[in-house]
């Protein structure tokens, strides 16, 4: 009785830890994923500021309009920077043919996503081996 209390305890731990952690690293992934298809399919361009917003911490959510050829869709984005454009300034913008509107300022070799992988990996994969070891502990419990 003793021994099935405590792999009932440890399983529900290991669950608990495991979907903490999947949900800890979903925003990591998502940033993840976006640059990764940047650096695959991404595109140098320009684009323009046009508002900007303070976003707290001496930082501000800058909206940009993509400079697109002519006959395309426009394209906007938002990005969180420290420094504060004026609008209409013009900058450097890395964006993906296929969803402009999910683009990135500075340059296509600038982009390093190799600290996101590195979290996405191992929260992501050990959350995943943790929720199931658990689940599969609960149920041999």
């Amino acid at each position: 009785m003793e021994n099935s209390t405590v792999g009932f305890v440890v399983a529900g731990l290991l669950v608990m830890a495991g979907f903490a952690a999947m949900i800890i690293q979903s925003t990591t992934f998502l940033t993840y994923h976006r640059l990764r298809n940047l650096v695959r399919h991404g595109v140098e361009g320009e684009a323009v500021s046009t508002t900007h917003d303070y976003y707290g911490g001496g930082r501000y959510r800058v909206r940009y309009e993509v400079l697109l050829l002519a006959g395309e869709s426009q394209a906007e984005f938002r990005e969180v920077q420290r420094d504060l454009p004026s609008p209409g300034m013009v900058v450097p913008v890395v964006y993906d043919r296929r969803k402009p509107q999910r683009a990135k300022t500075g340059f296509l070799k600038d982009i390093d996503y190799r600290a996101e992988r590195i979290l996405v990996f191992v929260l992501g994969y050990g959350g995943l081996a943790m929720f199931v070891a658990g689940i599969l502990l609960l149920i041999m419990v």
